[in-house]
Parts: structure tokens; C-alpha cells; sequence
């Protein structure tokens, strides 16, 4: 899908503001605010917009361990991966989970209540995965940067 200007104007001030008036946001992007409406509809209805969500603080909800783990596969293939890929889609402390080219299969971002749950999560996804050849665990000490939007 081709973006204008104007697409692109209201996609940065949302990702900066799901929450933003509509009044507030056409005044910013130079447009009447049913004009800016009709765009925020249409960005929506063809999926540039997949969702709004609210972004949480992990560490002030109870979740203050965040690890990214790498692991590589003995067997490619969606269909030697499907197991895994399974348990990932259903837990929920599996916040980001890429398949990857390099030098590892797939990359993981995690956050976690504590230690306890992070060797419990560790037993669940991999040690008990045949599939699984080999992990890696980064336990984050500072958060520089998370930007969950898109560069536009």
C-alpha cells in the first residue's frame, strides 16, 4: 500500500498517541477532522493500523525481568518447529519470537516475574523441545531504548 504525507503525518503522531482527539490530530496533520477521520478509518480497514494497544511498564506491573534468548534448531523447517512455535504463541510472558537467517534459528524476547519463572519457562520451551539444539539467555541490566512503532 502506498502511504502520502499526510498517511504518514497521522501514523507517526499515532504511534506516538493511539489516544490522541481527532480534533487534535487533524489540527496536526493539516486536515479537517472528518477528513482525518475518514483516513484513520481507511488505515485502519486495510491493516497499515493492525491494533491499539496500551504500552506497559513490565517492571511496574510485576514483570521486571526481561531476557532475549537465542536458540538454534537441530531440524528446520515449519514442520520440525510447529511444536515449539505452539508453546511460544501460548505464553504469554513470550513477548517477541522471530525465525531468523544467521547464526541462530530464532530470537525471543521474554519478561518475566523472576528468576523462578524464567527456569520454569526455560525447562517448558526448550529443555523439553527435542528440536531444540542449543539456547542462549541475555538478561537485560537497562533498557535504552524500546520503541515499539515502526520508522516511518
Amino acid at each position: 500500500m502506498e502511504l502520502d504525507q499526510i498517511d504518514t503525518r497521522i501514523l507517526r503522531q499515532l504511534q506516538i498517541d493511539a489516544d490522541i482527539a481527532t480534533n487534535r490530530l487533524a489540527d496536526m496533520v493539516g486536515l479537517s477532522p472528518s477528513a482525518c477521520l475518514r483516513r484513520v478509518t481507511k488505515l485502519r480497514r486495510d491493516g497499515v493500523i493492525a491494533r491499539t494497544v496500551a504500552v506497559l511498564d513490565p517492571a511496574l506491573v510485576g514483570r521486571p525481568l526481561t531476557a532475549v534468548i537465542t536458540l538454534e534448531f537441530a531440524l528446520h523447517g515449519t514442520r520440525h518447529r510447529q511444536e515449539f512455535i505452539d508453546k511460544v504463541r501460548k505464553l504469554s510472558a513470550v513477548r517477541q519470537c522471530f525465525m531468523v537467517t544467521g547464526e541462530v534459528s530464532c530470537v525471543l524476547t521474554l519478561h518475566m516475574r523472576d528468576m523462578d519463572e524464567y527456569l520454569a519457562l526455560t525447562d517448558e520451551l526448550f529443555n523439553s523441545d527435542p528440536n531444540v539444539e542449543w539456547f542462549r539467555t541475555y538478561i537485560s541490566v537497562q533498557t535504552v531504548k524500546d520503541d515499539p512503532g515502526v520508522a516511518l
